[in-house]
């Protein structure tokens, strides 16, 4: 007879959240600073900003 394997329960959302924000992830305010301030010092028009914030995160996933 095979040893049974004790199941793990699925962790909670809240474990997940929890877990997560102890390594400290930026923070969306953060990025979303960066972002201006990088818009603002190219001087970029309004219809461009969501095509290269969206291009510029696109990118960074890539990595991930």
């Amino acid at each position: 007879m095979s040893p049974q394997r004790e199941l793990i329960p699925e962790p909670t959302a809240m474990e997940m959240i929890c877990h997560f924000n102890k390594l400290k992830p930026p923070k969306y305010e953060e990025w979303l600073r960066t972002m201006e301030n990088s818009f603002e010092i190219i001087d970029c028009p309004e219809r461009f900003k969501v095509h290269l914030a969206t291009y510029q995160f696109d990118k960074e996933a890539e990595l991930w």
